[in-house]
């Protein structure tokens, strides 16, 4: 499955050393340490065992600035292919592969981590969102099936409280649309998507934007709206196709870049947005991406709030980027309002891991992983002055993700 060579294609070299002290340590419980009260830093670390595959451990720290970090005798092991995303006080961990589960990871009174709720589905969960308090809802789209499923949890036990399925046929007359965002404003429910061949990946569709409306809580379906001013939203395991302001206006990330998945361009890179609650997008806004990066493409986007986002910009040309790279990567600070641009200083340019950016923002700052040769080191942003400050050493073949609890 494309998913997972993708994830092993854009892995770190296997760091053996690393993996065999970290594989030998986690099995055992005899040196498992008593978490640190202040250990309020979690980290999902991926380490590649000589078979190839990955395991996953997510471990809290109580500091990220110096190190080394390690999964070493501690942490919640998970083997196989996991993504990671926190809402509030939860990590949820959406499994993939042979294993499509989902669990959710949250702390103790004593502190340590522990896990919540355990449910499984006949294809995995593309991704989840928070909708409210206590609910969250999550999608299936699978390119081997005709039918797109949404369930919503309950968020404290993450237990199935509710089922909706549509044909494909109800959005697209094309096969395998893939996931590439999802949001939920005032009575309406946005799935971002992209139209990619289940057997060759080739995205021969490019030439528009389109999301599909759904009513919510109802999920019924309303609509498929349209905008030729931009290609398809989103790229391939990135998930940030679609994010919402406090405003509850939608804006939707397009890029057609090769090195997330898209084996031909037709529109130029841009950002689009629909107003709190409505079904067009608003024809008075365009960000145009090509023109303030000079040409270049965003990759990841993660929303801080007060219309300011972080962002990963693709540093190569479209027609020069190398497919399913997720790179070369320089970080950014954009203002969707203003329609401006700041690059981080102090950080250097990297690939990213063809998944979910690993991103944790915690108060003015961002944390987030940067691959420097063989090694990876933990990076703190400070948006506000655009700089970058190097921190510990992570020993790991990636970070699946950062979160705080």
């Amino acid at each position: 499955m494309l998913s997972f060579k993708y994830a092993s294609k854009l892995a770190l070299p296997v760091l053996s050393l690393c993996s065999a002290l970290l594989f030998t340590s986690c099995d055992s419980n005899d040196d498992n340490p008593t978490p640190d009260a202040d250990s309020s830093f979690v980290m999902s670390l991926a380490i590649q065992g000589s078979d190839g595959g990955f395991t996953y451990y997510t471990v809290p720290f109580s500091d990220l600035m110096t190190g080394p970090l390690t999964a070493k005798g501690q942490g919640i092991e998970q083997p196989g292919y996991y993504d990671f995303t926190q809402i509030d006080n939860t990590i949820y961990s959406i499994g993939g592969l042979d294993d499509v589960n989902v669990v959710g990871i949250s702390k103790n009174e004593s502190g340590e981590l522990k896990q919540i709720g355990n449910v499984s589905f006949p294809n995995s969960l593309s991704d989840i969102i928070k909708a409210d308090d206590n609910t969250l809802v999550g999608v299936e789209m699978a390119s081997t099936s005709d039918v797109i499923k949404f369930h919503t949890f309950s968020a404290n036990t993450v237990t199935v409280t509710a089922t909706k399925q549509h044909l494909v046929s109800a959005i697209t007359n094309l096969k395998a649309p893939s996931y590439s965002g999802m949001a939920i404003s005032g009575n309406n429910l946005y799935l971002s998507y992209y139209i990619s061949d289940p057997t060759t990946y080739a995205t021969p569709h490019t030439d528009k934007a389109q999301i599909a409306v759904f009513s919510y809580p109802g999920l019924e379906f309303q609509k498929v709206i349209e905008d030729t001013r931009t290609g398809p939203i989103g790229g391939f395991n990135t998930k940030s196709g679609l994010t919402e302001d406090e405003k509850g206006d939608v804006y939707a990330l397009s890029h057609s870049n090769p090195a997330n998945g898209y084996s031909q361009v037709t529109n130029k890179p841009g950002i689009l947005r629909i107003k709190n609650g409505e079904t067009t997008f608003d024809q008075t806004y365009f960000f145009d991406v090509e023109q303030l990066t000079g040409g270049k493409t965003i990759s990841h986007l993660k929303y801080l709030g007060n219309g300011k986002a972080f962002i990963e910009v693709n540093t190569a040309a479209r027609n020069q980027q190398a497919a399913w790279t997720d790179g070369p990567l320089r970080s950014a600070i954009i203002d969707l309002n203003s329609k401006t641009l700041n690059y981080i200083d102090g950080l250097p340019e990297h690939a990213g891991s063809g998944r979910r950016l690993a991103a944790l923002q915690d108060g003015k700052y961002v944390y987030m992983s940067v691959p420097e040769g063989n090694s990876i080191f933990v990076y703190r942003i400070d948006t506000e002055t655009n700089s970058a400050t190097k921190g510990a050493e992570v020993e790991a073949n990636f970070v699946a993700g950062i979160s705080k609890l």
